[in-house]
């Protein structure tokens, strides 16, 4: 093409056609431009096209990620609602507002009330890897952005009041040091090589137990905490829905 254009150029000058020439030399740039421009563009095209496909990538991953780590929360958080639940009726009996069940009532309120505890491991790998890659820019939405940024700062600085939680517990199960194997599950027994009668000092225990101030003094303000502990878990699962919405979005528009 170019030998061509060449070709003709020397024509027209050998002719001394030099307007003819002229406008010819304009025209040959002109074209030079835009193949310039069309190469460029197509150059653009790609490079865009790769950094798409890359951030559906890494959107893709942190969808995943968030699925899981809601159905971490979510189950976490029912499980935090029934110790909340459970505590609140054991501080009941012991100040006399409801009266004490049966023996075997009493004993899960403890186990999985007054001794419970839990905690959703979140997942942070997708993002994790996403940030040391330094490709931050992949992402082009301004509010996931943002979001993601706030989430996963209030998960590595430890959204729950969890050390304190855990002392207490350590406090309670000390208090009953005394009568805890006289409380335990006997559904549990034959886990750790025990059996599954009842402890002939099971009521002495319970006794023991509402006798304890300490114990329920430590309970209330366990139970305080694990209520807060559930409200930070609503406020991570709202903003995880948020972002989860937002994906969602991001997703279908790129694909």
């Amino acid at each position: 093409m170019i030998n061509f254009f060449r070709k003709i150029r020397k024509q027209l000058a050998d002719d001394n056609k030099s307007l003819k020439y002229f406008r010819y030399a304009i025209g040959e740039i002109i074209l030079v431009m835009i193949g310039i421009l069309l190469a460029l563009q197509v150059s653009n095209w790609n490079q865009n096209w790769k950094q798409l496909k890359q951030e559906n990538k890494i959107l893709q991953s942190l969808k995943l990620d968030f699925l899981e780590s809601k159905e971490r929360l979510l189950e976490t958080m029912s499980m935090q609602k029934n110790v909340v639940r459970k505590s609140v009726e054991l501080i009941k009996m012991y100040e006399g507002k409801v009266p004490k069940p049966i023996n075997d009532s009493i004993i899960d309120y403890i186990n999985f009330g007054a001794y419970s505890w839990y905690r959703a491991e979140l997942l942070t790998g997708a993002y994790d890897a996403f940030i040391n890659t330094g490709n931050s820019e992949l992402i082009r939405n301004d509010q996931l952005t943002k979001l993601l940024a706030e989430y996963f700062s209030i998960v590595k600085s430890g959204f729950e009041d969890q050390e304190n939680s855990m002392n207490l517990l350590s406090y309670m199960q000390n208090s009953l040091a005394p009568v805890n194997i006289h409380l335990r599950l006997r559904k549990n027994g034959p886990r750790i090589g025990l059996d599954t009668l009842r402890s002939p000092k099971e009521s002495f225990a319970i006794d023991f137990l509402f006798k304890q101030d300490a114990f329920f003094g430590n309970l209330e303000n366990k139970t305080t905490i694990e209520n807060l502990r559930y409200n930070m878990q609503l406020k991570m699962l709202n903003h995880i829905t948020q972002i989860l919405d937002i994906l969602d979005q991001e997703i279908k528009i790129d694909q």
